[in-house]
């Protein structure tokens, strides 16, 4: 009957890691894609800190032989608001996993104690 108990509880714990790995993997993709779509808002053609850092760092391409410096100034530009969405989307699991656990923290005073076992006949 341990034996049992034991295996039923190895799937209970196996099948809770590979849900919640799923879970955060999703809200993580979701998320990163919706902070992406946020701060590429504001990275615009129009928008002068953009151009200006964008004309910065074409600059700085240009030092290097072989390189199409506004292409790998584009390019290192997307770069840097993917990982900032990134980052973001991290943060956001992070204060997602905090509150779940901060909620099961407060069940955990609801518990009660088991029973104390009854005592041998002999």
């Amino acid at each position: 009957r341990l034996k049992n108990a034991s295996g039923l509880f190895n799937l209970t714990r196996n099948l809770g890691g590979a849900v919640g790995l799923a879970v955060i993997n999703t809200v993580l993709i979701d998320r990163n894609a919706f902070h992406y779509a946020r701060l590429a808002e504001h990275v615009q053609w129009g928008s002068a800190e953009a151009q200006t850092k964008l004309q910065n760092m074409t600059l700085d391409f240009q030092q290097n032989a072989g390189l199409d410096a506004s292409k790998a100034a584009i390019s290192k530009l997307s770069g840097m608001v993917q990982q900032q969405a990134s980052l973001l989307s991290f943060m956001d699991v992070f204060y997602l996993l905090t509150a779940l656990f901060a909620t099961l923290a407060i069940f955990v005073l609801f518990i009660r104690k088991p029973a104390e076992p009854g005592g041998g006949g002999g």
